[in-house]
């Protein structure tokens, strides 16, 4: 039987990110997604002059209150982009009922900002639910600017990979998670912070001159499929960053413009032969 997700992401209607993003890689990773949407946006943000903005967060209530009625399980939740606290406090408890019935891995992707300053619609107070939603969490996969938000300490620029490492340490501790710092500048490069339990360890990976809308879903989306399919930790981020990486490059190649997103269309075919 193939394992079953709840992932709850905003939806854009146009270009690629959160959803869009989540539900094929996913899919092709032979895991049955169930979409919760957090909003529904006209397009992606980045890049756009305007764009239409729905909050539904009225109707994730009823969906989760229709799934509880119905006594469903799920064996991962997912969680990215929370529009505001009281849906990171709705999703924080839907994980703690679930654990109740189930054993769902649960990993959360703390959508709070970047480049050192918060998302638009993120507030203190939701920065507060989030890191007790992240407590909830199996695996957390901030950026840095995420990780300082959640550890309550300044933002950092440039990291030596010892600063790095006990970032995630210290993530670690708090939250009791296996962490994946994305994105993290070196002195030397790019890699990926994590810590597992007792196990702290970098993923270097090659820095493309481009950032394309999407990249930290597609890393958390696949980092989630591996560890479904039984990989430890280490093996399934070292994969998520090369697939991750991979897909870049070939969005670059296509011409996509930045804010098409990355294209997960692109690597379907070695996601699929690498997964078969």
């Amino acid at each position: 039987m193939l394992p079953i997700c709840a992932a709850i992401h905003d939806l854009s209607c146009y270009a690629k990110s959160s959803l869009t993003v989540v539900l094929p890689v996913l899919e092709a990773m032979g895991v049955e997604t169930c979409p919760l949407p957090t909003a529904l946006l006209s397009s992606q943000t980045d890049g756009f002059d305007s764009y239409y903005f729905y909050d539904t967060s009225k109707q994730m209530d009823g969906i989760l209150e229709a799934w509880t009625n119905l006594g469903l399980t799920f064996d991962a939740i997912y969680s990215g982009f929370l529009g505001n606290k009281e849906q990171v406090e709705t999703i924080r408890t839907f994980a703690k009922e679930q654990r109740k019935i189930s054993k769902p891995l649960v990993l959360v992707d703390p959508v709070l900002g970047d480049d050192f300053a918060l998302y638009g619609p993120i507030t203190k107070e939701h920065v507060k639910a989030m890191r007790a939603l992240v407590a909830e969490a199996d695996v957390i996969t901030p950026n840095t600017t995420e990780a300082a938000l959640l550890l309550d300490i300044p933002f950092c620029e440039q990291f030596t990979e010892a600063e790095a490492l006990k970032w995630a340490r210290k993530l670690s501790l708090q939250t009791h998670a296996d962490v994946a710092i994305t994105s993290v500048p070196l002195i030397d490069g790019y890699a990926v912070a994590c810590c597992a339990k007792d196990s702290s360890f970098l993923i270097p990976y090659r820095h493309f001159d481009a950032s394309f809308p999407g990249c930290g879903d597609l890393f958390a989306s696949l980092l989630l499929g591996y560890l479904l399919r039984k990989h430890d930790f280490q093996t399934s981020v070292t994969q998520a960053v090369e697939m991750t990486s991979l897909a870049i490059e070939r969005t670059l190649e296509a011409g996509f413009s930045y804010r098409h997103g990355v294209s997960p269309t692109l690597i379907m075919d070695a996601l699929v032969k690498k997964n078969g």
